[in-house]
């Protein structure tokens, strides 16, 4: 006997509805402003890295739990000048769990970094706190 439309609308709301209590991979779009002359280089899990130029800002997306770096390369002094190293590197864990994304900085110093700020997930780089020339 084939089930009615009316019973596969019900199992398949009642699955639906089950879905959206159990944690589940998330997706939360946030973003990463570079306030600096300097350039940003972001990379998750560690991916390949995106830059993120001075006075810029560019969009992150967060779909699972893992770990960000930052790092901050200070601008050189040429078109044509060396690369430099990066004067501030880190690392830092991210929940993501639903619709709710963080950067997990476990209360230590952030700086030159604001996490979590303006909105949970986002990472706005500063001039202060900066080893620059």
């Amino acid at each position: 006997m084939r089930p009615s439309s009316a019973t596969t609308l019900t199992v398949g709301s009642a699955l639906f509805l089950l879905a959206g209590l159990l944690p589940g991979e998330a997706s939360c779009l946030r973003t990463v402003a570079n306030k600096t002359p300097h350039t940003v280089l972001v990379s998750q899990d560690g991916g390949p890295a995106f830059t993120v130029r001075a006075h810029a800002s560019r969009r992150l997306r967060y779909d699972r739990s893992g770990e960000i770096a930052v790092s901050v390369v200070c601008r050189a002094g040429g078109r044509f000048a060396a690369p430099q190293p990066p004067a501030f590197t880190a690392r830092y864990a991210v929940v993501a769990v639903r619709d709710r994304c963080w950067v997990d900085i476990d209360g230590g110093g952030t700086a030159p970094l604001a996490l979590n700020a303006p909105r949970q997930g986002d990472i706005v780089v500063a001039r202060y706190g900066l080893a620059c020339p």
